[in-house]
């Protein structure tokens, strides 16, 4: 049959509308990209533009704000203002106060401003001109110094004091000693704030020149016209007709918007910002091509992108076209003549392929399911065999392995075993029925919780031990020691809670190979010992129990010290001392079972060099038929164990205080009774006392301290003190007899205690009496 009996085409139509789709999603995506992109290039143009305007505004309105501070200090200085009330009666004698202020205040202001020309201060009562270095005339500034071009002297003059002027900006054009000079001129009417009587002004004039090189460097670096008005509109530093340009526009322009208009020279693009501080207008002016330059770039670019990628797309999904369709014609052309007839009424090519696929996997699961009656015991004795490594993975092929319905995903392996140890509260019967049930139950939840993140099996070893074979994915090996946890976890929490049975799991780690089958086996083998530190229902990883320490510490020095603790009743010191030995053992470090039992002996041993002198009066601490190694044996936790050691250390401790009371109070009244008759020596001390009595200075001290509350050598000095005194009486005798009959070799000594425990010396003490 050929493959025309499917409807013809219909997946070449499927492929060639995907890919065009796949094609045609990027071009509109780009489109809408470009546009956006577009838009935002086009806002950081004009916020850049306008940084740069605002910039030169901020610039000028610092240069304005140094200015009309300058006007302020010299418009309000008192010797100005005294000047100015006086200019019309002033005398002769008084010209000396004109160059004194000149000198004094005038000339301060000259490096004010790099954009400060000059300036001067002019009084019309008496015609007088105050420069900052020299007193003139009005007649001598106008046609020597500063000759403002088409003005006439009289028009000048008359502009200065015909007029209030407050923080006026007028540009003139000066004709100097030098040349030509362009100015911002600023005038400020004397008296400041005065409208009618008017007797003077501050001139200061700004260098022209300064303002338009800040224009000139912004001009050349963007191609661009920039201009400057006041307030009124007044030009103050650009051309004419750009003035004239922006009296017919300003009525459509927004502060800070561009403005887009056209000129005999083209499409330019404006924009505009006003001086809060002094209503200044800053206009730029800027072609709209240069303005919108990197626009137009991108623009081009993805024009000619657009035209590459279409041409590519085409030849692509020509190409792709005729890859993914041939192969899928062949393999349905194919199968029809394997499978002919039954294929008449499906819809396409994929149809037909689902529907073969269908019916083989069918076929291969009835074949499947036959087999599988015959396979569970095979497949358990090799599961049981293969663990334990007792299998030649040599001689292993993927054949004998599908005829054992078995299935290995790759070659990393791990083993975990379930140790049963109660399952009282499941089912009180006891039988073999039993345990195969609990079994079953446990062998089925963890196939079904290795298979969620893996792959694996499970099989019987014994009564009350099961064992997992965990098979990973290879995509999956960097979270293995995770999934291992994960399947624990979860499979204690299920049999625990649910089937009340208290199980032990061991992990061991994961292994390339199957060789290595054998060795996570044993590591599992290893970790399950360790249940006799954790108990019933824990979770042992071989990877936290494989650093374990193979030596324990417990040196000669530990063991005398938990002796001394012992026979001195210091039941504290012994508990923690015991507690540092298990913390340190079993904690924070890790040592295996066989050294935990020799620590565990070597502490029975310690108790038994105690008790051993004490035979037979050890029976009433412990009572008759002591046997602490048995007692041991018989506990199944590292707690328990711990437990009864510190128990018979501390009945021990409890016995030897009691035992030890009295006999102390004794020894403390031997001790004072040796003192008071022997306090005479020079040679008595705290050392000579216990060799006398045969103990430790330390022991004694402590002894005596703890049945008297007062320090043996505080004692000694006490009784010795009191005996001075009362020798004292004796008026005949020296205070160095005195010192020598009381143990004193000297009267130095003597009389530095004395004073140190009655608060006086000797002799005002004798005095007294």
């Amino acid at each position: 049959m050929r493959i025309n009996s499917i409807l013809s085409g219909s997946a070449f139509i499927t492929l060639l509308l995907s890919y065009l789709a796949v094609f045609l999603l990027p071009l509109a995506l780009g489109t809408i990209l470009y546009t956006k992109t577009s838009n935002i290039m086009v806002d950081n143009a004009n916020r850049a533009n306008l940084a740069m305007l605002e910039q030169l505004r901020q610039v000028m309105d610092i240069k304005l704000k140094d200015v009309e501070q300058m006007s302020q200090q010299i418009a309000l200085n008192s010797r100005l203002q005294w000047l100015i009330n006086n200019a019309d009666t002033a005398e002769i004698s008084d010209a000396y106060k004109y160059v004194e202020f000149v000198s004094e205040h005038m000339s301060r202001y000259q490096n004010t401003s790099n954009f400060i020309y000059d300036y001067y201060v002019y009084l019309g009562a008496n015609d007088t001109v105050l420069l900052p270095t020299a007193k003139t005339t009005a007649d001598t500034l106008y046609h020597r110094l500063y000759r403002p071009l088409d003005l006439s002297f009289n028009t000048w003059r008359s502009g200065l004091l015909d007029s209030p002027h407050y923080q006026d900006y007028i540009p003139y054009t000066y004709e100097t000693p030098n040349g030509k000079l362009d100015t911002i001129t600023f005038v400020q009417t004397l008296p400041m704030g005065e409208l009618s009587a008017i007797r003077g002004a501050l001139v200061i004039m700004l260098d022209m020149n300064k303002v338009r090189s800040m224009l000139t460097q912004i001009e050349s670096a963007y191609q661009s016209s920039v201009f400057i008005l006041d307030r009124q509109d007044r030009l103050i530093v650009g051309k004419e007709d750009q003035s004239l340009l922006w009296n017919q526009i300003r009525g459509e322009v927004k502060n800070g918007a561009p403005y887009e208009y056209k000129d005999q020279d083209g499409d330019k693009m404006l924009l505009h910002t006003v001086s809060e501080r002094n209503g200044w207008n800053y206009i730029l002016i800027m072609p709209k091509e240069v303005y919108l330059e990197k626009v137009h770039t991108l623009k081009n670019w993805m024009v000619t992108l657009l035209l590459i990628c279409l041409a590519g797309g085409a030849a692509a999904i020509g190409f792709w076209l005729h890859r993914n369709y041939t192969p899928l014609r062949d393999v349905v052309r194919v199968l029809q003549k394997e499978r002919p007839g039954r294929t008449a009424q499906l819809a396409n090519e994929y149809e037909f392929i689902r529907e073969t696929i269908r019916m083989t996997i069918h076929e291969e699961r009835e074949l499947r399911h036959i087999l599988s009656r015959q396979t569970p015991v095979i497949q358990a004795s090799f599961l049981s065999r293969f663990i334990r490594g007792h299998v030649d993975v040599s001689r292993m092929t993927d054949e004998s392995l599908r005829f054992m319905d078995i299935r290995l995903i790759s070659e990393y392996f791990a083993v975990i075993l379930i140790d049963i140890a109660d399952f009282s509260r499941f089912s009180t019967d006891q039988s073999e029925r039993q345990w195969a049930l609990i079994r079953f139950i446990i062998s089925n939840i963890s196939n079904d919780l290795i298979r969620e993140r893996a792959w694996g099996y499970s099989v019987e070893l014994d009564q009350n031990r099961l064992a997992l074979l965990v098979n990973f994915y290879k995509e999956g090996m960097a979270d293995v020691s995770e999934e291992l946890d994960v399947i624990a976890d979860h499979l204690m929490q299920v049999i625990e809670k649910k089937f009340k049975t208290y199980i032990t799991i061991a992990i061991g780690d994961m292994h390339e190979g199957m060789e290595g089958v054998g060795e996570s086996y044993f590591e599992a083998l290893s970790a399950l010992d360790y249940k006799m530190y954790r108990g019933h229902s824990a979770i042992i990883r071989y990877r936290e129990i494989a650093a374990a320490d193979r030596h324990y510490y417990y040196p000669i020095e530990t063991e005398i010290q938990l002796i001394n603790f012992t026979k001195s009743g210091d039941a504290e010191n012994v508990d923690k001392l015991i507690n540092n030995l298990f913390h340190a053992h079993f904690s924070s470090r890790r040592i295996t079972p066989e050294l935990g039992r020799s620590l565990f002996n070597n502490m029975v041993s310690t108790l038994w060099k105690m008790i051993n002198p004490m035979d037979p009066y050890y029976c009433e601490v412990y009572g008759e038929g002591f046997e602490p190694l048995k007692e041991l044996s018989a506990c199944s936790t590292v707690e328990e164990m711990k437990v009864k050691i510190r128990e018979w250390f501390l009945a021990l401790c409890h016995y030897l205080n009691v035992s030890r009371s009295r006999n102390s109070r004794q020894l403390s009244e031997k001790i004072a009774q040796y003192i008071e008759q022997h306090y005479g020596d020079e040679m008595l001390s705290l050392t000579m006392i216990a060799e006398h009595f045969q103990l430790t200075p330390q022991y004694l001290s402590a002894l005596f301290k703890k049945q008297t509350g007062t320090n043996l050598n505080d004692y000694l000095t006490r009784v010795r003190i009191d005996e001075a005194k009362k020798l004292m009486k004796d008026k005949k005798m020296t205070f160095t007899q005195i010192a020598n009959k009381v143990g004193y070799a000297s009267d130095i000594g003597f009389i530095r205690v004395f004073k140190k425990y009655e608060g006086t010396t000797p002799g005002k003490y004798r005095e007294s009496l």
